[in-house]
């Protein structure tokens, strides 16, 4: 598994405390810079792609991502993701 943001895989779960919340899809980093800026995650419960900031991931383990708020509600605030919005962005994983 994964141990840092840069090497996630599609697939990766993810988690908000004990509730899986959706499964890796993407990582993107800021232009040439090669620290990961966003996760994007297909959500469980709308079936949308949704840019997470990686200021919310709390840790990375074997079981997958680990998202600072334990509750997957607390997150309902997550816009779809559109990659045409971001234009400066570059995948990275």
């Amino acid at each position: 598994m994964a141990r840092t943001l840069e090497s996630l895989v599609p697939g990766t779960p993810v988690f908000a405390g004990s509730t899986r919340v959706g499964d890796v899809v993407a990582v993107y980093a800021e232009g040439e810079a090669r620290i990961a800026e966003l996760v994007i995650v297909k959500w469980a419960a709308s079936g949308d792609d949704v840019a997470v900031p990686t200021t919310e991931i709390e840790s990375i383990d074997a079981q997958g991502v680990q998202l600072i708020r334990r509750e997957a509600d607390q997150y309902k605030d997550l816009a779809p993701f559109d990659v045409e919005r971001f234009p400066t962005l570059r995948k990275i994983a």
